[in-house]
């Protein structure tokens, strides 16, 4: 189900809207565009931005 706004995701996944948008650029995560121009991202992918940024920290030699 889509229903999590760029905004909510980033605050249950403590990250920001733009890294969001950029996860969401990059094809990184499961969304659609509502009629209004919003992106709904498919509920419980808060994890799987942890995850997501966890991994490019790493790529980048840093810790996490």
């Amino acid at each position: 189900m889509y229903i999590d706004t760029s905004g909510k995701l980033a605050r249950d996944s403590d990250s920001t809207v733009a890294t969001i948008n950029l996860y969401a650029k990059l094809r990184l995560l499961d969304f659609i565009i509502a009629s209004n121009g919003v992106k709904l991202f498919r509920s419980g992918q808060s994890e799987r931005v942890r995850k997501i940024k966890q991994q490019r920290l790493k790529a980048r030699g840093r810790r996490t």
